[in-house]
């Protein structure tokens, strides 16, 4: 029939998604080392350029595997919405697609997964979704979270900090609302208020240790909200998708 998807267009499509914090870059990478398969990052805050480490833009360089992300874009381009988003992450996925080996993608943006749900039915995709989940330990979420917090506060150099890329964009007043809208930069303009610092000069180094601790608790804890809406979210997602291998795993 015209116009019908043959089993040989059908792209199988291996989703793993999750709360923020829960390795769902390790898992990616650990499936395209076994597959060979291509990770396509759907996340849209990990096309800033500028912000890679705030926004924990990993793997760009792990041997053996091959990760891209939706577009490579700058805070001054503007907001980056989930339709494109979505567009994008068709365009890549297709590119990525070949045979013998499913596509990995790796994502955990609310908007872009539940706009991509209501794509599903007219692409030629068959997707196999993992669902990666908060550790069930008391108290352990939130200390892998701050763990990764403190990782950004202090990361390896020449790699900027969270700081030092919340100056950089704080320096241009345009770019403000963006910076104020993305969680770990939110603590960060609340925990420089407390204290009567200038986010536009935040000399890290400088900062007692105990202070950078209190700031990585703040990050972890809005990490640990967003985190918590976003299983929600995706446990009801996934759960009504037409799929026979839906799994849920504990980071």
């Amino acid at each position: 029939m015209e116009g019908q998807v043959q089993d040989s267009d059908v792209i199988p499509v291996h989703l793993i998604a999750g709360p923020t914090g829960t390795g769902k870059s390790q898992a990616a990478t650990n499936l395209a080392l076994r597959t060979g398969s291509t990770i396509v990052v759907a996340d849209r805050l990990q096309c800033y350029a500028e912000i890679a480490t705030t926004s924990t833009r990993t793997g760009a360089d792990t041997p053996g595997t091959h990760r891209v992300w939706l577009c490579e874009r700058t805070v001054a381009d503007g907001d980056y919405s989930a339709e494109e988003a979505v567009d994008n992450l068709v365009e890549q996925l297709t590119l990525a697609a070949s045979p013998g080996a499913p596509v990995i993608v790796e994502g955990g943006s609310i908007s872009l997964l539940i706009l991509l749900a209501a794509h599903l039915d007219r692409l030629p995709w068959a997707v196999t979704p993992t669902l990666l989940t908060r550790p069930s330990a008391p108290g352990q979420y939130v200390k892998n979270l701050a763990a990764r917090a403190a990782a950004m506060l202090r990361p390896t150099p020449p790699q900027p900090g969270l700081l030092q890329e919340l100056a950089h964009l704080w320096r241009d007043p345009v770019n403000r609302w963006f910076a104020a809208s993305v969680n770990g930069f939110e603590a960060a303009l609340e925990w420089c208020a407390k204290y009567s610092l200038d986010p536009q000069d935040p000399a890290a180094e400088a900062i007692p240790n105990s202070l950078l601790d209190e700031l990585s608790t703040m990050i972890a804890e809005r990490h640990m909200e967003h985190g918590t809406c976003q299983e929600k979210i995706f446990r009801d997602l996934f759960s009504e998708w037409k799929s026979d291998a839906f799994t849920v795993r504990s980071a």
